[in-house]
């Protein structure tokens, strides 16, 4: 399983599309700014030769990736993915510019696995199928507790904070607080477009979102019985026609939208065509959500402070700030001490000693209760 150390061997990657690689460290990849007569870095996989292999990040961050193909299709770290499968790290600051199909992890995924993936102040520009995370996904991809940060210009159809299209597609435990802006239609603060076989649970979307018609703070257009289960937006939706808070227009068989909510304050709208409008206070309310019957024991939480008030994900929330701790439990004697580790061992909490030599505990079951 070869590593990969340098913005080379990452490059070097084209030579075997089967291969398995991880990261044995963080990459400054700023040097691809002057490759390739400045067109930069080369996606690995396009459409004749896919990215078929695995390439788990280990925890480490790929800094400043630059890509400019603006007459150019599938455009991102990897082009073109079938069967291949990303996790665990980041992409910071890409810059990627291309035609249709273009985002900074994949510009479109068949058949891939994406997991803990995050993506922060993402540039991307171009025609159709266009993202902050990933262009286009079908054939059966999974997304799994991924995220992105930054902003999405498009000048077609087909363009969201998260993914630009989704067929065949499940994404869970995901969130976005990039902006889409796009001059045409089906804009969403996570999704531009999701199809019938489509299933999106527990994500939420907290950037602004312009565009033509069918847009949406979360999802800008679906054309079926596609799935969407406890998930929020709460950015500005601007646009001409078709303009919702959460969805901006369902046909066909509409999707089923279950339990799902908009801040129509924020988003300056109180229509959507799916969903639930509620002020930004009730937003900020628990009770919202687990009288929704949303799992606030595993998957999302909320403390006032962190995201701003709205809820988040445990696993990977926004990035913590010096005015958003994480919420403790104090122990005060030796006895109770112990409890707290065996159930810190069985339930993936962390424990540690503060600066006044108390016992703190952080249990990802306890820390809303």
């Amino acid at each position: 399983m070869p590593a990969i150390s340098d913005v080379n061997d990452l490059q070097d990657m084209n030579l075997d599309l089967a291969g398995s690689y991880w990261l044995a460290n963080d990459i400054d990849a700023s040097a691809t700014v002057g490759w390739n007569g400045g067109a930069g870095f080369i996606p690995v996989g396009d459409a004749g030769s896919k990215f078929t292999g695995i390439f788990d990040l280990r925890g480490h961050t790929i800094s400043d990736l630059y890509i400019d193909r603006p007459a150019t299709d599938f455009v991102a770290l990897f082009g073109y993915t079938d069967g291949a499968t990303i996790k665990k790290g980041t992409l910071e600051a890409p810059n990627i510019t291309g035609d249709d199909c273009v985002a900074p992890v994949i510009g479109r995924g068949h058949g891939t696995v994406v997991s803990s993936v995050k993506v922060t102040n993402a540039i991307v520009e171009g025609d159709a199928y266009i993202a902050a995370l990933i262009g286009l996904t079908d054939n059966g991809c999974t997304l799994d507790k991924c995220s992105s940060t930054g902003s999405v210009i498009a000048n077609q159809m087909y363009s969201g904070a998260l993914i630009g299209g989704c067929y065949d597609t499940k994404v869970s435990e995901s969130f976005s607080t990039a902006d889409v802006t796009s001059t045409d239609d089906a804009v969403g603060g996570l999704f531009g477009y999701i199809d019938p076989t489509t299933v999106i649970s527990d994500c939420f979307a907290r950037g602004d979102v312009t565009g033509d018609r069918q847009v949406g703070g979360a999802i800008g257009y679906t054309a079926g019985a596609a799935t969407v289960d406890d998930s929020y937006s709460t950015g500005v939706v601007t646009g001409n026609a078709d303009v919702g808070g959460l969805i901006g227009e369902r046909t066909g068989a509409p999707a089923v939208v279950s339990n799902c909510f908009w801040d129509t304050e924020t988003s300056g709208t109180a229509v959507s065509d799916g969903g639930t409008g509620k002020t930004t206070a009730e937003m900020k309310t628990k009770s919202t959500f687990t009288d929704a019957g949303w799992d606030f024991i595993i998957i999302w939480f909320i403390n006032g402070v962190t995201n701003d008030g709205y809820a988040f994900h445990w696993v990977m929330p926004p990035e913590p700030t010096p005015d958003a701790p994480r919420e403790t439990v104090a122990v005060q004697d030796k006895i109770t001490l112990e409890c707290v580790r065996n159930v810190e061992m069985a339930a993936g909490g962390r424990f540690r000693i503060d600066k006044e030599g108390k016992a703190v505990y952080r249990s990802r079951y306890a820390r809303n209760a």
